[in-house]
């Protein structure tokens, strides 16, 4: 119980936020100039007076409040020389400028009531029902669903005559689902509200909306976005000059800091507010005091948050302002009180807290039964309408019947035989798939056989490097060779379980190798990888390509060198193909022709063999070529592989 009263109280508490807001964008929002002169009725020359007085309940928000006002009263002068301007709906809504929601004036409300509109007057129609709903709305508590109801119908009606002033029925849903606590119905209609508005990239639209949308999403589950809305309300308020807004979004900051634990900082801020308030004399609301009462409970100075209660609290019994923020207000006078070890205060105002709720319970329960009753009559009236539907559709199913049954033989005839040929040829499909299938398996094995042929001739190398070391006493080189090789044999066992594998990993198992037999041949030779701009986790390559390159290079060339020597790999693409080039500055092929032989002849077979396998036969799509004593002082050796460039998400 406990819980759900401090649910009601967050509710009217966060109220107060979207209370101001609606009640400065509606000073605003009937009646607007043009920013950059003295707003004036003859600047319209040549409009009807109705048509100056839409094009301001549609534009007032890019305006001062101070211009609206002057334009709102040229306007009434100019309406009150007409006889009939009370028959006028353009003129009540300028009255009803300054009212809030779910205002009691009963003379504006019956003379708005019956004025008749023609139905071809679709903006007319849309504000008459927007002024009457603006009544029975409140922007401060529970909305019944019938009001609900009733809007939401109306708004579906003003979007389908496609009105100008429908972003007004988004508006005041936003704030009737947020009063409910329905802050993921709320954002819908918001977003609507600013998708609809015919001026929503004004910087005064767009200060408001993200006052908005901060709150809404300062309610939602992880605030999302709501750091980012702030930084924007406080932009925005810089750049218009408004210190009203400015100062609200130092309250929004305050709210903020509180959600992230940061108290102290919170009512530093929220003092800054406060102060302005009063210093303007507009901090004459209990719910101003409460708020910041909250604050100081949540710094844990109980002292502060019941000297501001009470103040707000004899503040309010001067002025004779009823709120409907008691839950709230008796929730952090008893929390205060606890914290102070004053018990029975405490309890004393834990019990008024509970009787406040139960009234809160009530509104609600009310509230549910009026929604469950309206589900349950609209459900019984859907469900006559479909079985009335039904009954029509049968009727006319079983009066075709008769006249359309040889066709319907005739098409089932035809489905048939469609089926059993459509049956046999999915077989044969099958039967090919199947073929296929397992050609590609064989395709597979030949693939990894041609693959693994590589590894003892490695290995066998490896174990000979490894020997030497041992031999000749060097056992830390031994070591760290063993140690090396033991990554080396790893990468060759996982990589070579997969047909292709990510271009980093096979250039990690190329480093791998490489440090290897530096450590082999005393660093005698320089090593370099260059992949320009591929993605190294995208790019995919069959595994265990290039190292028998490497090897060949290191061992044939690069090792009879008396100077240092280089070995480069590069990877690169062009127009959709992946390119590999081995080149090291060795002795070449003249120095030591037979043992090139032998270079070229089991790796440069076993790599065209798996290449064949994986991208097939065409030369022009993928293959190798060699470049011997590439360098103008005939030494070098260069070797080029190509195939399709793969993707992973290919």
């Amino acid at each position: 119980m406990k819980e759900y009263c401090l649910k009601i109280g967050r509710l009217l508490k966060l109220n107060r936020i979207w209370s101001i807001i609606f009640c400065i964008y509606f000073l605003t929002i009937f009646v607007s100039c043009d920013s950059s002169q003295k707003p004036t009725i003859s600047k319209h020359a040549g409009l009807t007076l109705d048509s100056v007085a839409k094009h301001h309940l549609l534009s007032s928000i890019i305006n001062s409040t101070q211009d609206n006002n002057r334009i709102r009263d040229s306007l009434f002068v100019e309406y009150e020389k007409s006889p009939n301007f009370k028959q006028n709906i353009y003129y009540w809504a300028l009255k009803a400028l300054n009212l809030p929601f779910g205002f009691k004036d009963d003379s504006l409300i019956n003379s708005v009531n019956n004025i008749y509109i023609l139905p071809k007057q679709v903006d007319e129609w849309a504000l008459k029902k927007y002024l009457l709903l603006k009544s029975k709305a409140d922007h401060t508590d529970i909305n019944s669903s019938e009001v609900t109801k009733e809007l939401m119908n109306t708004r579906s009606q003003v979007e389908k005559s496609k009105s100008v002033f429908l972003f007004l029925y988004d508006n005041m849903l936003a704030m009737i689902f947020y009063t409910n606590q329905d802050s993921e119905n709320s954002l819908r209609y918001i977003k609507l509200f600013r998708q609809n508005h015919p001026y929503a990239t004004s910087a005064r639209f767009l200060q408001m909306y993200y006052d908005i949308r901060f709150m809404i999403s300062l309610d939602l589950d992880g605030t999302p976005g709501a750091e980012t809305y702030l930084d924007s309300c406080q932009a925005l308020a810089r750049e218009l000059d408004d210190t009203l807004a400015l100062m609200r979004s130092i309250d929004f900051e305050s709210q903020w800091l509180k959600k992230q634990g940061k108290t102290k900082e919170a009512v530093d801020r929220h003092r800054i507010y406060f102060n302005y308030l009063t210093k303007t004399k507009e901090n004459t609301a209990l719910k101003q005091y409460n708020n910041f009462a909250d604050l100081f409970l949540a710094n844990n100075q109980p002292d502060s948050a019941i000297l501001y209660v009470k103040r707000g609290m004899e503040i309010a019994r001067k002025n004779k302002k009823e709120t409907k923020d008691m839950t709230s207000v008796l929730d952090i006078l008893s929390k205060s009180y606890e914290k102070k070890g004053d018990y029975k205060q405490a309890y004393l105002y834990g019990r008024k807290q509970y009787e406040a709720y139960l009234q809160a319970t009530e509104v609600m329960q009310k509230t549910a039964i009026a929604d469950i009753t309206a589900r349950y009559d609209a459900q019984k009236k859907d469900e006559a309408i479909r079985s009335l539907q039904e009954n029509n559709d049968l009727k006319s199913k079983f009066i075709t019947q008769q006249r359309w049954t040889f066709i319907i033989f005739i098409i089932l005839t035809i489905f048939i035989v469609f089926f059993v040929f459509s049956s046999y040829k999915q077989k044969l499909f099958k039967a090919e798939h199947d073929k296929l299938l397992l050609q590609h398996k064989q395709l597979v094995l030949e693939q990894k056989n041609r693959q693994n042929q590589l590894n003892p001739h490695f290995i066998y190398n490896s174990i000979a490097n490894l020997q030497g070391l041992i031999s000749t006493d060097k056992k830390l080189e031994a070591n760290k060779y063993l140690v090396t090789l033991t990554k080396v044999i790893r990468d060759m066992l996982e990589l070579n379980r997969k047909d292709f594998i990510p271009l980093e990993k096979e250039i990690d198992s190329l480093n791998n190798y490489v440090n290897l037999q530096q450590m082999r041949f005393n660093h005698s030779f320089e090593y370099h990888v260059e992949t320009g701009d591929l993605d190294l986790d995208n790019t995919l390559i069959p595994p265990m390509l290039v190292q028998p390159f490497l090897e060949n290079a290191i061992e044939h060339g690069l090792m009879s060198l008396e100077d240092k020597g280089c070995l480069q790999v590069r990877f690169y693409q062009t127009k959709g193909t992946l390119h590999i080039e081995i080149t090291d500055n060795g002795v070449g092929v003249a120095e030591n022709s037979q043992i090139n032989k032998k270079k070229e002849s089991l790796s440069q077979v076993i790599t065209e063999e798996r290449i064949e396998l994986l991208f097939g036969k065409d030369k022009h799509v993928a293959g190798m070529r060699k470049h011997p004593n590439f360098k103008q002082d005939g030494t070098g050796y260069q070797v080029e592989i190509y195939f399709p460039l793969t993707l992973n998400f290919d």
